[in-house]
């Protein structure tokens, strides 16, 4: 059975695993076990990648990080998608907090 997608617009920055430089994009949606980025170029289908999603507070000023690995399993391409990404099948993440810029 398919996990529930939950169409979320988050910052994300990722890379292929052992790069050094960090490409930045958003999400289109996102479910437990994985998700949808947007991005004008994408990495190749079957790329082990890094990736780190901001979350940001509401009500209690929480403020934190999911970052992890996953692999990337699918490219969105028009007209089947209304824009350019990836689709990403998340094998590890954890959850960060970070420090309120309040």
């Amino acid at each position: 059975m398919r996990a529930q997608r939950f169409p979320l617009k988050l910052a994300v920055e990722y890379r292929p695993v052992g790069r050094e430089a960090w490409q930045r994009a958003s999400t289109a949606n996102i479910s437990a076990s994985g998700v949808l980025v947007r991005a004008a170029n994408p990495p190749t289908v079957d790329t082990h990648i890094e990736f780190r999603l901001v979350l940001e507070g509401g009500g209690f000023h929480a403020c934190g990080e999911v970052s992890g690995h996953g692999r990337v399993v699918r490219l969105a391409t028009p007209p089947q998608a209304p824009e350019t990404g990836f689709a990403v099948a998340i094998d590890r993440y954890d959850f960060r907090s970070r420090p309120s810029s309040n």
